[in-house]
C-alpha cells in the first residue's frame, strides 16, 4: 500500500498513540514498521495471536528495557570489548526474556498462538551465569572473575594501606594544623596527597599535583609515598588490563549466543509490541471485526477520536448488498471523517489492531487509495482539481476487486457540470474494476446517478435543521440535500438573496426536495419497524435456546437415573454371581456363568436411554443394522451391504447378533505372531476391538509380555488409555529405539 494513503488516512498518527504503552524505544522502532497484512493466512493467524494475547496480557510482568539490537550485533564482531554497562543490560534482557517465556508458558495450553513466542524466546542459563559471575550490579568485575584479577587487586589494597598509613601519620606532627589546610589524605592525577597551605608548602618535601580553585590549598606528594604510588599506577595498570581481558573474554561469550541472543530479543519487543496493543484494545473498548466478504461496522468511532474526546459518536457503515456507497448531505455532516474511519479501521484490521466497534465485518484489501477534498499542492504548483486528477491517474490503473478507493468531494474543484460528469465516469470505471468504494459528493447528477445504480447504495447523513448541527448518523438507501440556502440563512445571509436564489432554482426542485424528504421519513419508518421485528425475532431464538437447553437437561437426569438404576441391578447380579460361584465345581460352567452375567449386564445397558453411538446396534422398520456415522439427529446404518441415512428417533437400539463375536479374530493373530499385533490403519475403535481380543487370546495362552505397534497420536493416547485400564495388564511402557520406539509399546500380563 502506499504510504501517502496511509498518511491522508492518519495511520502513523495512530501507530504514535500505541508507542506510548510500550517498554522499549526499540519497540517504537517496531511500531513503526508495522505495516496493513495483505495475505489472508498471515492475517488471520495475526489476528488470532493478538486476540489471545488480549486475554492474557495482563499476567505478563514487562519492565523497561534497552534498545540493544544494535549492541547485540557488535557481540560477534571479532575482539568487539563489551563494556561493563553494557554487560548488565545484556543480563537485564536474558532475564526478562527468561521472565517473559515463563508468564507465557504457563498460557500456552490454554491459548495455542502462544507458542509461536515461546519457541524463539530462548533460555540463556549458561550466559547468565557467566555474567553474574563476572560482573557486580553495582558496575564493575568482580574480584572472583579471575586467578590474576584478585591477585592485583589484593597487592592494590595492601599497598593503598601503607600509603594511607604514612600519609596520616604526617597529621601528627606538632605544627600540623599550621600546615596543613585539613586532615584528610586526598587523591589527585591518580595518587595519594596531602592538601597543604599554599603558604607552607616548602615544609613538606615532595611532588606537587596542583591547587585548589582558591589557590589557598596545594595537593603534594610527600617524597616518603612516592614509591608505594608509583607501585599503585603500576599494579592498577595490571588491573585495567586484566580486566579487559575478562571482558573480551565475556565479549566473545556473548557473541557465540548473539544469533539466538537476539531472535529472542526481537520477540521480546513484538510481545513488548503486543503488549501495548492490548492495552490500547482494553482502555478503548476497542475489537476485531470478523473477516468477510463485504463492509459491515456498527457503532464504528474513528480511532484517533478517541484520543481527543470521550463523547465520539458512533456510526455504522455498512457496504453489504452492493459494493459501493455514495454518501451525500451537508457540510460538517460528518461525511469525510464516515470515509477515513472506513478507511483507518480497514488498515488497523489488516494491521492486527483492534479497532473501536460494537461488531462488525470487513473483507481483506490488498490495497486501499484515497483521494480527499483539499488536494492542492502549493510545491507542484498544482491546483486542487489538478492534483485529484494526478492523485486519480496516479491509482486508478492498480485498481481490482480487492481495492477500497476512497472518493471524498467527488466532482468537486472544477464546473459542477463537468466535475458532476467526471464523478460518474469514475464511479463506472471502478464498477467495471469491481472495486469497494465509497464516495462523498453534493453533485446533483452524482446522487441522481446513484439512485438507479445496482452497484451503489445511496446514503445521507441526517442534519438538525433546528440546531444545524450535525447528528452523525448514515441513512441508508437516500439522498441528503446540501442545504445550502438553510445553512446561508442561519448564517446572517440577507433573507433577500436566499430568496432570490430559490428563484434560480430549476422549476420542480423544490418539489423534488420535498417529495424526496417524505420518502425518507418513509424509510426511516420503515426500517424502524424492520429494528423491531429483528428484536423480537432475536429473543423467540433466546427462548427456544433456553427451551432446548432445558430438554437436554431433563434428558441427562433421566439418563441418570437409569444409570443408577442399572448400577443397582449390576450389584445384585454380582451378589449372586458369588454366590453361584461357591455352588458350581465345573471351571466350564464358572467360566460360562460369568460370561452369561456379563451379556446380561451389557442388555441392561443396552436398554437405557442414552444417545445413539457408532456401533450401536439399532433396529428401523423390522431390520437390524450397525450405526456406521452420526450427523446431528441423524445416523447412517450399515444394513447388510447397504448404507442408509435415517432420523435418530426413529431407530430402537437392540442387542448384536451373536455373529458379532467373529472368534476367526482371535485365530487372525495365531496365524502370524500371536506376542505382537499391529494396529496402525485402523479407526480407534476398530483397533481397540481388535486389542481387547489380542490380548485376551495372549493372556490365555500364558505369554508374559506382548507388543504393540500402534504408530503416534490420536491412536497411540487411546491404546495407552486402554491399556493402563485392562486388568489384564500389569505394566506398559514405550519401546525403546531398538524395539521399534515410541510408535510401539512393551505390554506386560497377568498371570492369573
Amino acid at each position: 500500500m502506499r504510504e501517502k494513503d496511509l498518511l491522508k488516512l492518519e495511520f502513523f498518527n495512530l501507530l504514535d498513540q500505541i508507542k506510548v504503552n510500550v517498554h522499549s524505544r526499540a519497540t517504537e522502532r517496531y511500531i513503526q514498521q508495522v505495516r496493513p497484512i495483505t495475505d489472508k493466512q498471515a492475517l488471520e493467524e495475526q489476528l488470532r495471536l493478538v486476540e489471545d494475547f488480549m486475554k492474557v496480557y495482563q499476567q505478563v510482568n514487562l519492565y523497561p528495557f534497552e534498545d540493544a539490537e544494535e549492541l547485540i550485533k557488535r557481540t560477534s564482531i571479532k575482539d568487539f570489548l563489551i563494556t561493563v554497562e553494557e554487560a548488565l543490560t545484556v543480563l537485564k534482557i536474558i532475564r526478562l526474556i527468561k521472565e517473559t517465556r515463563r508468564s507465557l508458558g504457563e498460557l500456552v495450553q490454554s491459548y495455542k498462538s502462544l507458542a509461536q513466542l515461546t519457541r524463539s524466546l530462548h533460555i540463556f542459563s549458561s550466559l547468565e551465569n557467566a555474567i553474574e559471575s563476572l560482573i557486580d550490579p553495582r558496575g564493575f568485575v568482580k574480584d572472583s572473575a579471575s586467578e590474576t584479577l584478585r591477585d592485583v587487586r589484593q597487592k592494590i589494597r595492601e599497598v593503598e594501606k601503607e600509603v594511607l598509613k604514612r600519609l596520616e601519620a604526617v597529621f601528627s606532627r606538632p605544627d600540623a594544623d599550621r600546615v596543613f589546610s585539613d586532615k584528610f589524605v586526598a587523591y589527585k592525577n591518580g595518587r595519594y596527597v596531602l592538601p597543604v597551605k599554599t603558604s607552607e608548602v616548602k615544609k613538606i618535601v615532595g611532588v606537587v599535583h596542583g591547587t585548589s580553585s582558591s589557590g589557598f590549598t596545594t595537593y603534594v606528594e610527600p617524597q616518603s609515598v612516592m614509591e608505594l604510588n608509583n607501585r599503585l599506577v603500576s599494579l592498577r595498570e595490571e588491573e585495567e588490563e586484566e580486566v579487559r581481558r575478562v571482558l573480551r573474554k565475556l565479549s566473545s561469550l556473548i557473541g557465540e549466543h548473539s544469533q539466538r541472543l537476539l531472535e529472542a530479543y526481537r520477540t521480546l519487543v513484538k510481545v513488548d509490541y503486543l503488549w501495548a496493543v492490548a492495552k490500547f484494545a482494553q482502555d478503548f473498548g476497542c475489537k476485531f471485526p470478523r473477516l468477510g466478504s463485504h463492509v459491515e461496522l456498527l457503532g464504528v468511532k474513528h480511532p484517533l477520536l478517541l484520543f481527543l474526546k470521550e463523547d465520539a459518536v458512533p456510526i455504522d457503515i455498512v457496504i453489504k448488498e452492493r459494493r459501493g456507497l455514495v454518501l451525500t448531505g451537508p457540510n460538517t455532516g460528518g461525511k469525510t471523517v464516515a470515509l477515513k474511519t472506513l478507511g483507518l479501521c480497514s488498515l488497523l484490521f489488516q494491521s492486527g489492531i483492534p479497532i473501536p466497534v460494537q461488531e462488525g465485518t470487513l473483507p481483506l484489501f490488498e490495497k486501499v487509495f484515497v483521494d480527499l477534498g483539499d488536494e492542492q499542492s502549493i510545491e507542484q504548483s498544482l491546483s486542487t482539481f489538478s492534483s485529484h486528477m494526478t492523485n486519480l491517474a496516479d491509482f486508478l490503473p492498480q485498481v481490482g476487486d480487492r481495492t477500497l478507493v476512497l472518493l471524498d468531494e467527488l466532482g468537486a474543484g472544477t464546473d459542477p457540470v463537468e466535475g458532476s460528469a467526471l464523478g460518474i465516469a469514475l464511479l463506472e470505471y471502478l464498477k467495471d474494476r469491481r472495486a469497494f468504494v465509497f464516495a462523498n459528493t453534493h453533485h446533483t447528477p452524482i446522487k441522481v446517478y446513484a439512485l438507479s445504480s445496482d452497484y451503489y447504495t445511496p446514503a445521507s447523513t441526517l442534519f438538525d435543521k433546528e440546531s444545524l448541527k450535525p447528528l452523525y448518523k448514515i441513512v441508508y438507501d437516500a439522498v441528503g440535500e446540501s442545504m445550502a440556502f438553510v445553512v446561508a440563512q442561519r448564517c446572517g445571509l440577507p433573507e433577500e438573496v436566499v430568496r432570490r436564489a430559490r428563484e434560480f432554482l430549476p422549476a420542480g426542485f423544490e418539489e423534488y426536495f420535498s417529495a424526496r424528504q417524505t420518502l425518507e421519513e418513509y424509510i426511516q419508518e420503515y426500517r424502524e419497524k424492520v429494528r423491531e421485528l429483528e428484536e423480537e425475532k432475536k429473543r423467540l431464538q433466546e427462548l427456544f435456546i433456553e427451551q432446548e437447553k432445558r430438554v437436554q437437561e431433563l434428558e441427562a437426569q433421566k439418563r441418570e437415573e437409569i444409570k443408577k438404576a442399572v448400577e443397582d441391578i449390576k450389584t445384585r447380579f454380582e451378589d449372586f454371581l458369588l454366590e453361584a460361584q461357591t455352588h458350581v465345581k465345573s471351571l466350564r460352567d464358572r467360566q460360562r456363568l460369568k460370561e452369561l452375567f456379563r451379556e446380561k449386564v451389557e442388555s441392561l445397558y443396552i436398554e437405557q436411554d442414552r444417545p445413539l453411538q457408532v456401533g450401536d446396534w439399532v433396529e428401523f422398520m423390522g431390520s437390524k443394522g450397525k450405526v456406521v456415522e452420526l450427523k446431528e439427529n441423524r445416523a447412517s446404518v450399515l444394513f447388510g451391504g447397504v448404507k442408509a441415512w435415517v432420523r435418530s428417533s426413529d431407530l430402537k437400539r437392540v442387542e448384536p447378533p451373536p455373529e458379532e463375536k467373529a472368534p476367526e479374530k482371535v485365530l487372525e493373530f495365531r496365524k502370524s505372531s500371536p506376542s505382537e499385533i499391529n494396529l496402525t490403519g485402523f479407526s480407534v475403535e476398530e483397533a481397540l476391538t481388535k486389542l481387547e481380543l489380542f490380548l485376551q487370546e495372549a493372556h490365555s495362552m500364558g505369554l508374559k509380555s506382548v507388543k504393540v505397534i500402534h504408530g503416534y497420536g490420536a491412536l497411540k493416547r487411546a491404546v495407552q488409555e486402554f491399556l493402563s485400564s485392562s486388568p489384564l495388564v500389569v505394566f506398559h511402557r514405550e519401546g525403546y529405539p531398538k524395539e521399534g520406539g515410541a510408535g510401539t509399546s512393551l505390554v506386560y500380563l497377568s498371570r492369573d
